[in-house]
């Protein structure tokens, strides 16, 4: 039998793929760590802190915020923290789902979720950030207004790793 087997492969050739899945385990918990080392996962990855970041700055900007809310002004501040809160919890559980599931990943990357999803969050960001920015330009000479500035163009960053996950979807719901 193994003579077969030989004779066969030396007339034969073909590629063997070889797909390594790494998952580190505790007694109840699996993490498919794998997942943060692809690119799809880093740019998740940087999507949630970034925006983690930006919802924190936001937080601590809070009495700024609290006067849009009660006086009806600064309408971008509101629509920003929403795009923001939006995108980010949609992300995280996302990242969350690929590191408990070893399945996940692969499958949410072929369908046409990840497009879908990542362009809406670039097009919603660009829009709330460049909103944003040009409101809090127009009104510097208010107190905390930097501070805006500053959040916006963090928003349009995250808007690029929207739009590079976007485009990695793509072609993952393609092919190459």
């Amino acid at each position: 039998m193994e003579t077969i087997r030989t004779h066969l492969s030396r007339e034969m050739s073909h590629t063997v793929t070889v797909t390594r899945t790494t998952t580190s385990t505790t007694s109840a918990i699996i993490l498919n760590t794998g997942y943060v080392k692809s690119i799809p996962g880093l740019l998740k990855l940087a999507e949630v802190i970034l925006g983690g970041i930006i919802l924190g700055l936001l937080i601590y900007n809070k009495d700024t915020l609290c006067n849009c809310w009660v006086y009806g002004a600064n309408h971008s501040n509101l629509f920003f923290l929403g795009i923001v809160c939006t995108f980010f919890l949609t992300s995280l559980l996302l990242l969350i789902s690929c590191l408990l599931s070893i399945s996940t990943g692969p499958i949410i990357s072929k369908t046409n979720f990840e497009f879908i999803y990542h362009g809406a969050g670039f097009i919603f960001l660009l829009i709330a950030s460049i909103f944003l920015l040009l409101d809090a330009n127009q009104n510097d000479n208010r107190a905390n207004h930097n501070h805006f500035v500053i959040v916006s163009i963090l928003g349009l960053v995250m808007a690029a790793f929207y739009l590079l996950s976007s485009i990695w979807g793509y072609r993952s719901y393609r092919g190459p």
